[in-house]
């Protein structure tokens, strides 16, 4: 029964030994997992910030242009309303009357 006994422990100690190492190679797996993933996230936030650079740089000057050109076609309806409005006020007034009431009329609740 003794020799069961001390046949079992060697079994068990044998067996804690292998799941020990088992253990430890699992750790080593996980961390060189982790540092492989952390990697795969760095070379995607790099490639990500590099095609948002190239987009901004290839169509920055065309907004910019773009924003321009709006500003310049705000400026000229601008002096071109103003322009009218000097030389036909009589016009420019029944026009704002006619544009009040058309907006009330479409606005009146029922």
């Amino acid at each position: 029964m003794r020799n069961a006994a001390a046949h079992n422990g060697k079994d068990l100690a044998r067996e804690i030994a292998l799941l020990k190492h088992q253990l430890e190679e699992l750790a080593d797996t996980v961390n060189g997992t982790s540092s492989s993933i952390v990697a795969r996230g760095e070379a995607a936030v790099e490639e990500t910030l590099k095609s948002a650079r190239e987009l901004v740089a290839k169509y920055g000057d065309t907004a910019k242009a773009f924003a321009e050109d709006t500003a310049k076609l705000r400026n000229k309806a601008t002096d071109t309303l103003i322009e009218q409005t000097e030389s036909r006020p009589l016009t420019t007034f029944a026009a704002i009357i006619g544009i009040g009431f058309l907006a009330g009329w479409l606005c009146r609740r029922h």
